[in-house]
């Protein structure tokens, strides 16, 4: 929000951090262009926002006001402030990466705490950053974790690891998949072999067509008791 109120005008930011007040004398030029100003930061900041926290605003005669208001409903008092402050940490010293996560979404969640502790206005070093994530990453990555360790992490950013690590998550990928690969068409193979290898009963009806008996060409005898051919329920070595 304030980068899009400063992006109107220097004179537009600075109405929302100097209280504009009505000129009850004849207006001048500059009164006029500070009105103005007061009245486009007071619109930008209304136009970003939902009808449920438009109403709690409403009542606000400037934009300093409007942005005062704002800062104490989101951020609360020094009281609520350093309960955000205390859970934001908390959520940052026990970061840890998943186990199936990926580098991005790794990444994407250790920007939200880190901003969101920013927000509230403690400063938190990028070499710090760097040093909690190098011992948040899985095992998998230990052999890029050494070699960067090697390296001087008080001058590496954050962004930098980012494209790393995002690198070496390409290269194993690509080397797992083809073992994958292999390992599947070896298993898919010992299938088809146990599919077509024959059970006793086709090796039986097989013989038997091709015998000289009056048998042959016909279904053969089955046992009633086991349920196998070859044999009467008589004979039945299961019995």
């Amino acid at each position: 929000m304030q980068r899009h109120i400063t992006s109107l005008g220097y004179d537009v930011w600075a109405a929302v951090e100097t209280a504009y007040t009505f000129a009850t004398s004849p207006k001048t030029s500059d009164k006029k262009k500070a009105y103005e100003c007061d009245a486009k930061a007071s619109n930008a900041i209304c136009c970003g926002l939902s009808n449920d926290v438009l109403v709690k605003v409403m009542d606000c005669k400037n934009a300093k006001a409007i942005w005062d208001k704002l800062s104490s409903i989101y951020k609360g008092d020094d009281k609520v402030k350093e309960a955000k402050l205390q859970t934001f940490r908390a959520r940052f010293e026990s970061l840890k990466m998943t186990k199936d996560e990926k580098i991005a979404d790794f990444f994407l969640r250790i920007s939200e705490i880190v901003n969101s502790i920013r927000g509230l206005g403690e400063t938190l070093e990028e070499k710090v950053v760097v040093k909690k994530v190098l011992r948040s990453l899985t095992p998998k990555y230990d052999s890029k974790v050494s070699a960067l360790e090697e390296r001087d992490l008080n001058k590496l950013t954050i962004d930098e690891m980012h494209g790393v690590l995002t690198a070496y998550e390409m290269r194993i990928s690509e080397d797992i998949q083809p073992s994958k690969e292999t390992a599947f068409k070896t298993h898919k193979k010992d299938n088809d072999s146990e599919l077509d290898k024959p059970d006793d009963e086709t090796v039986f009806i097989s013989r038997l067509k091709r015998g000289s008996s009056r048998y042959r060409g016909k279904l053969p005898f089955k046992c009633f008791n086991c349920g196998k051919i070859g044999h009467y329920a008589a004979q039945c070595p299961s019995k």
